[in-house]
């Protein structure tokens, strides 16, 4: 293969990103800032401990390394499609007084709509998904690799309908209908203790084959889930009668170690799990040529049960208040539409579960010699919507070159998501046996105001 054909590889795997591109929601995939700094592309390059949540097969080390300690690596994600920073600012954290003092801001007519018009469309989005290792170690013999490691997340999806803003703001406007039946909520807290094995096998003219598998105990710490809000209400605008449905089920369970009572909040570092299940990582990556790997892996496969302290939340009503001003029927109306609350014994939801397909094109003795310039893909299909997750694509082009010795540089773009395209960067260092990583999937923080999502990423490990 001469030089100029990786190139060409490359050309055709950002026309076949664009072109596979749809409206995508950004998670975060696993627990390396070397992926984050790469726009969340470095899936198939990632090996040893940073590969743990993406693709246990990577777990086998490239670099001749026999035992590695993770030390707290930490990634996040968090953002909407609305309601940037600068709007934030400017409208909910007061205004400056004469003494330099804010103050509380009034909103006028005009701020309450350019508030509204930050929607993109008839509902808001919000996503968070952070995950930080409480702990990794790795053992690598010729034989087999094994890793074990406790992964800790939490993610949110929420939906939220613009009529809640337009209600909020205005009040219930007679004439107008306020329909709720888009809002979605799902949020978790799980933690991981998981055992990785993987093996280094040999195809047809030696060719290496990567296989690999993870076995999850996972512990839930909290859940709540808004399994329907087909809720709506209209005011006439001759009679002023209101009329409308309250039809909501919801479904929660929470640990008694993480809650606040008396104004103190109470934590431990291991509390009693409210729910647990088993969830399974599969992967395999080969190594065509010295220019080209590729990756597959099926990761969050599995379930968790809620059966202690879960709880179910629902309500089924039409209503009807024909003098709003009578406090007795407002609050008829509030318990109706915020249902009645009993224990049930137990409920599952889905781990996060999704497939990443990856590749590395590697252009060998760049910028110097023994050193690779890497280029780098990964594609991410969701299979569910539960916390942090999306059944929606999502895409990733990123490169990574050592500029300096020791020193590798980053760049990375990810397509869809909060917006429609972010650019990361990162870097890593890389002193004797001693790694660091820094990166973050989007840097339009770092440059202006007007951003609504942030992506942050750090890890390091000592390697033997």
């Amino acid at each position: 293969m001469t030089p100029m054909r990786p190139f060409r590889y490359a050309t055709l795997t950002l026309l076949l990103s664009i072109a596979l591109t749809a409206a995508a929601s950004a998670q975060t995939i696993g627990t390396s800032a070397r992926l984050t700094g790469m726009g969340n592309s470095s899936a198939g390059l990632v090996r040893g401990l940073d590969a743990l949540n993406v693709n246990p097969a990577q777990l086998v080390p490239n670099d001749g390394v026999t035992v590695s300690l993770g030390v707290l690596p930490f990634c996040a994600q968090a953002g909407a499609d609305f309601m940037d920073y600068a709007s934030y600012e400017k409208y909910f954290t007061g205004t400056p007084n004469d003494k330099g003092k804010r103050e509380a801001t009034y909103l006028t007519t005009l701020d309450k709509h350019a508030i509204l018009n930050t929607f993109q469309g008839d509902v808001g989005h919000f996503t968070h998904d952070i995950r930080y290792a409480l702990g990794g170690l790795m053992v690598s013999t010729k034989f087999l690799t094994v890793a074990f490691s406790v992964t800790e997340r939490t993610g949110s999806n929420i939906a939220l309908p613009r009529s809640f803003a337009e209600f909020m703001f205005f009040g219930n406007e007679p004439g107008k209908q306020f329909d709720f039946s888009k809002t979605e909520v799902s949020s978790s807290w799980t933690r991981d203790y998981a055992l990785t094995v993987a093996q280094e096998l040999r195809l047809y003219r030696h060719i290496p084959l990567l296989v690999g598998a993870s076995v999850k105990l996972v512990h839930g710490y909290g859940y709540f889930g808004l399994e329907r809000f087909n809720s709506s209400f209209i005011t006439d605008p001759d009679t002023y009668e209101v009329r409308g449905t309250a039809d909501m089920v919801a479904r929660y369970a929470g640990s008694e170690d993480w809650i606040f009572a008396n104004n103190d909040f109470h934590y431990t570092l291991f509390p009693d799990p409210v729910g647990s299940g088993i969830g399974i990582d599969l992967g395999a990556n080969v190594q065509v040529n010295r220019y080209f790997s590729a990756g597959f892996s099926l990761v969050d496969l599995g379930s968790v049960t809620w059966d202690r302290r879960a709880y179910e939340i629902s309500t089924n009503e039409d209503f009807t208040v024909d003098d709003i001003t009578t406090s007795d029927q407002v609050e008829e109306i509030k318990n109706r539409i915020n249902g009645q609350e009993y224990a049930i014994p137990s409920f599952s939801t889905p781990l996060p579960s999704a497939m990443i397909l990856s590749g590395v094109l590697a252009l060998p003795d760049m910028p110097r010699r023994g050193r690779n310039w890497y280029f780098t893909f990964t594609y991410r299909q969701g299979f569910n919507d539960v916390a942090g997750n999306s059944t929606n694509p999502r895409l990733g082009l990123g490169t990574e070159i050592e500029l300096m010795y020791n020193v590798a540089f980053r760049l990375g773009a990810n397509f869809g998501g909060i917006r429609p395209v972010t650019l990361g960067a990162g870097v890593g260092f890389i002193a004797d046996n001693f790694k660091l990583d820094i990166g973050t999937m989007d840097i339009t923080p770092h440059l202006t105001t007007s951003f609504s999502a942030v992506a942050v990423g750090i890890s390091s490990h000592w390697d033997i």
